[in-house]
């Protein structure tokens, strides 16, 4: 596994896009810049962050005959990971917002994107990109967001947080079951982990969807990423990602 500093840059998943006809060896690879220009969010949101104050860090790596109907289940194993990563760091009242986001109590501090490559029935390679907000304390017109800075009040040191990502890759499993596919016992671990971090699971939310708002409570995320819905009138709907949007309410 190569780790790799860059200054100032559009998007670390950008990056490694661009550069894997240069990884022949398909080496596992982490990217990480403390100025990323142009984050990619969820929905095609823009990520703006300041410079200096936040990581911006992305992971490639080539699964071995791991079916694309299963590529949910990566994004379970790594938002678990960088919730495992922010909850050594003493971060309160943390959850996984549906599909990836990281919540501490109602505020974001955490935002992944995963991007695949497909071969025939298989993933031939997958980014997951992390943006972190760390040490950000001003985030105009975004009333949801916060930083480890804001919610720990402890400046720190990024270069000590890219050091922990790296090394605790490195030491535990999530990069092995990711590559070399889950077993039923390791999907089943994975899974029950993600519900009972899962942000909401089964209280009352607001969502909306092109039909406009409505009320649910989350039942459960299926292996493909569909969520499972109990609406108000008791009819339970599932709906993909592209679908629907929790509303978040101050």
């Amino acid at each position: 596994m190569r780790l790799i500093k860059l200054d100032a840059i559009n998007s670390t998943n950008e990056y490694l896009k661009d550069n894997i006809q240069k990884n022949l060896s398909k080496e596992t690879q982490v990217a990480y810049t403390f100025n990323q220009t142009k984050g990619k969010g969820q929905r095609g949101k823009v990520w703006t962050s300041e410079p200096e104050k936040n990581i911006a860090l992305s992971i490639i790596f080539y699964p071995k005959n791991v079916n694309v109907k299963d590529q949910f289940v990566l994004s379970m194993q790594f938002s678990l990971f960088i919730l495992n990563i922010l909850k050594s760091l003493g971060t309160p009242d943390l959850k996984i917002k549906w599909p990836n986001d990281i919540m501490s109590g109602k505020t974001k501090v955490c935002g992944i994107l995963s991007e695949i490559k497909v071969k025939g029935r298989f993933i031939e390679n997958i980014i997951i990109g992390f943006g972190i907000n760390v040490n950000q304390e001003n985030f105009t017109n975004l009333p949801n967001a916060s930083s480890l800075k804001l919610i720990n009040k402890i400046d720190y040191d990024l270069k000590g947080l890219v050091f922990l990502i790296f090394q605790s890759l490195k030491k535990y499993n999530y990069l092995t079951n990711a590559i070399n596919g889950f077993s039923e016992d390791e999907f089943f671990k994975v899974n029950y982990q993600y519900h009972q971090n899962l942000y909401r699971l089964g209280e009352q939310s607001d969502f909306i969807n092109d039909e406009g708002f409505f009320k649910g409570k989350i039942l459960e995320v299926n292996k493909r990423g569909m969520i499972k819905i109990q609406k108000d009138n008791n009819s339970i709907v599932n709906y993909s990602f592209q679908e629907i949007q929790m509303v978040l309410n101050n």
